[in-house]
């Protein structure tokens, strides 16, 4: 099951009514969404009722104040604000966007220097005022490439807190990280500062070179905090599916079903591996009208109606997945008493023998499954659910059908392996 998928909610305080959460409460538990990040404000609360309703249908909300860095805005002003998400059922707080780009910062005081010092003090003075309430703080994402470089950004930030030996960088750390593609192929990157060494600051990677703005930028960070700190720190991608988010354009390589193959780590060799350590994928944006500027990058216009082909897919196969996990446990018990065996896993044979590697291709089935395995089809004629394994064509539609015709449910796997036993001199 997929629990990484998230979504950005709207930028706005406009969609906090009961009659918005009514509509896309509905869309949202349709996709089995677990997180959804929430835009913040100081001067008032999200309502309670938006926030524990999420809460109560499995969907944790992650709160987001993005304010600027160096704003007249203190962590005491928003204690009342923090205790409250918390006892309604919130886990996770943000503070900042973008630390080191020029918007992110008031006027001049990008310049003033010592920015990575003034930016730490600020930015744990509200983190440990979080953590009273009990919530975790998620490190805010960078910009790739910014007007600092978030790698040498992100590098400076780490030594300073070795250096004063910060007890918030611990094991618990979570970043908050692009996901962006910037036009790059998925595969972009991946493997991180071990893999690609020679790329610098604000150069162009050379001939045959990759550097980590693209998809992948969650792994250069990753090994950063590894070397630095020792630790392995958790992740959750941010705006997921975009080109450049601040460009507000789609990647339109991207579909929803793509998406979600990476989050499931469908493997393929132009699909992308997450690390365990990914947590959540916040896909951006999950709605907005299409006349707007976010509209370009939204997965739904505003009635919720998806912009997106592949969501509708999407919502039937997991609505055909859950109704065949609800009725699993009712036909499991059915089958000790209907059935000899609840599900036969039926093997191929030859004259020759049997194919090579067989049982080293079966065993993620075997794994998740835990069928009655044999090369029997009147043995596999007592179960109630019989997959063959139909390498080369072992099994003829005449065996196929004398299964059906007994009762059984028959899944076949079919495979073509073209393999020949070895000639053998005796």
């Amino acid at each position: 099951m997929n629990t990484r998928l998230g979504f950005h909610y709207f930028e706005d305080q406009d969609h906090y009514q009961a009659k918005d959460l009514d509509l896309w409460l509905q869309e949202l538990i349709s996709l089995n969404t677990n997180w959804l990040v929430l835009k913040a404000f100081t001067n008032q609360a999200i309502p309670e009722d938006f926030i524990t309703r999420l809460v109560d249908s499995g969907i944790q909300p992650i709160i987001h104040f993005d304010f600027p860095v160096n704003s007249e805005v203190r962590p005491e002003e928003l204690r009342i604000l923090l205790s409250a998400y918390a006892r309604w059922g919130v886990k996770y707080v943000i503070f900042f966007n973008r630390p080191n780009t020029k918007a992110a910062w008031l006027g001049e005081t990008w310049a003033q220097g010592d920015i990575i010092s003034r930016f730490l003090n600020r930015y744990l003075s509200f983190t440990r005022l979080a953590e009273q309430f009990e919530l975790t703080p998620i490190f805010p994402p960078l910009a790739p490439g910014g007007e600092y470089w978030d790698i040498s950004f992100l590098k400076s930030l780490l030594y300073l807190v070795k250096q004063r030996h910060v007890r918030d960088f611990d094991d618990k750390l979570i970043l908050a990280v692009s996901a962006q593609s910037f036009g790059h192929s998925l595969t972009y990157g991946h493997g991180g500062p071990s893999k690609w060494k020679m790329t610098l600051p604000y150069s162009k990677p050379e001939l045959g070179e990759e550097d980590h703005i693209g998809f992948n930028t969650w792994s250069w960070y990753s090994s950063l905090v590894q070397q630095i700190l020792g630790i392995r720190p958790k992740l959750v991608l941010f705006w997921m599916g975009t080109s450049n988010v601040t460009k507000e354009e789609l990647d339109p390589r991207l579909s929803f079903e793509t998406l979600t193959k990476i989050m499931e780590n469908e493997h393929s060799e132009t699909l992308p591996d997450l690390s365990e350590d990914v947590l959540a994928c916040m896909c951006a944006q999950l709605g907005a009208k299409s006349d707007e500027a976010m509209g370009k990058t939204a997965w739904f216009d505003t009635q919720g109606r998806p912009n997106d082909p592949t969501i509708a897919t999407y919502q039937k196969q997991l609505q055909k997945t859950q109704k065949q996990s609800l009725e699993t446990p009712l036909a499991a018990k059915l089958a000790d008493w209907l059935y000899a065996i609840d599900h036969y896993l039926l093997l191929p044979s030859f004259e020759w023998g049997i194919p090579e590697n067989l049982f080293d291709q079966i065993r993620p089935f075997v794994r998740i499954h835990r069928p009655t395995m044999g090369f029997s089809i009147t043995e596999a004629s007592n179960a109630r659910k019989v997959t063959i394994w139909n390498e080369d064509a072992a099994f003829s539609d005449d065996d196929i059908q004398f299964l059906r015709d007994t009762g059984c449910i028959v899944e076949e796997l079919v495979l073509s392996t073209l393999r020949m036993p070895a000639k053998q001199d005796f």
